[in-house]
């Protein structure tokens, strides 16, 4: 497992957005977390985006309801949604710690490059519309599907999309386990920062961290892998980050600046 945990690349304005978002992510986790076991599946289906429910608009019966929930729990303990707006909501939402965790430090190694970029306000537009197209995405592929889809990827996959275009050049330090950081020797643009025996600190640069990640998402939607990942809605969102980015970054063009500022070098 390779994971980001820091990059060289300077902002000239606070993130103030990137924060908010972390802060409210960890907010809604700790809000599911306290609730008991049934409690938490119920809240899941209420804020989570269900593929079925978004294509029809309608919210599952209840005995679609009961064959998601654990045997124990009650449907009819899970309340009426708005099934347009759990759309949104679902990006708030995490399965357990480590799915919060990681989505968080990508947000939070990436996020704050991009809305640096875009500005605050668009920024925001930007990251919205990315987990929405992915939710979208997702929900189109899999319209039969009555399990819930939740997470922020979807959203922090464009953010992914949006940093390759813009600082591709950039090195991000990244945690390597042993013995996989070996191979740091001989990739080119890889240093080895720091080394603990078991793991290392391997700086590499944005291209081959953000396109080796991309690439993998991409195989693992081909090969339908059924392991509870929504491959489909992390390469959606990374496509999508790409293309909102050209649009939402026309500012700079009209203005006669560059279209994207030269990456940050180490």
């Amino acid at each position: 497992m390779v994971l980001p945990v820091g990059d060289v690349n300077p902002t000239h304005r606070r993130a103030f957005v990137t924060v908010l978002l972390v802060l409210a992510n960890v907010a809604v986790f700790l809000l599911q977390v306290q609730r008991s076991t049934c409690g938490q599946e119920a809240f899941i289906l209420e804020w989570a985006a269900v593929p079925r429910e978004l294509l029809t608009f309608r919210q599952l019966t209840d005995a679609q309801l009961a064959s998601v929930l654990s045997p124990a729990c009650d449907a009819a303990a899970v309340p009426d949604k708005n099934v347009l707006l759990s759309a949104f909501t679902a990006m708030f939402l995490h399965g357990n710690l480590a799915h919060l965790g990681g989505n968080l430090l990508f947000l939070w190694v990436f996020g704050n490059n991009v809305e640096d970029r875009l500005g605050h306000l668009r920024f925001l537009l930007f990251y919205v519309t990315g987990g929405l197209a992915a939710t979208a995405t997702f929900a189109v592929l899999n319209a039969g599907s009555i399990v819930p889809l939740l997470g922020a990827s979807g959203a922090v996959a464009a953010i992914l999309g949006a940093y390759l275009v813009l600082f591709p050049r950039a090195y991000v330090h990244t945690y390597v386990p042993f013995p996989l950081y070996l191979v740091a020797w001989i990739v080119p643009g890889a240093r080895i920062t720091a080394w603990f025996l078991i793991f290392a600190i391997v700086t590499l640069p944005a291209w081959l961290v953000l396109g080796a990640w991309f690439g993998l998402q991409v195989l693992a939607t081909r090969s339908g892998i059924a392991d509870g990942v929504a491959y489909s809605a992390h390469v959606a969102g990374f496509v999508v980050g790409i293309l909102l980015l050209v649009v939402l970054d026309r500012r700079h063009e009209r203005r006669g600046e560059p279209t994207y500022r030269p990456a940050a070098r180490r």
